[in-house]
């Protein structure tokens, strides 16, 4: 039998880098005479958030103490039922 594949996902680093094309247009758009040195910019700065913001995230989600849970839960008591036993 063929082993399991586990299915790719795009790395964030590179997701991030998604936006580059839309952030080097409106970057040449307010400034023509720098866009060089700001495109080359702000792919190193997308390039940064998408490495450091899953590891920010994922450490917040992980310092958050569990709450805990009330036991104020509706239950339900089920009578009980004698089966006699067949002879």
């Amino acid at each position: 039998m063929a082993p399991d594949k586990r299915d790719w996902t795009v790395p964030a680093p590179l997701r991030a880098l998604m936006w580059w094309p839309g952030t080097a247009f409106v970057l040449v758009m307010i400034a023509p005479d720098a866009a060089a040195a700001s495109i080359a910019a702000s792919g190193a700065v997308l390039v940064a958030l998408g490495a450091v913001l899953p590891l920010v995230t994922r450490r917040l989600r992980r310092s958050r103490p569990a709450r805990p849970m009330p036991d104020d839960r509706p239950t339900v008591e089920m009578p009980t039922i004698e089966i006699e036993r067949a002879a």
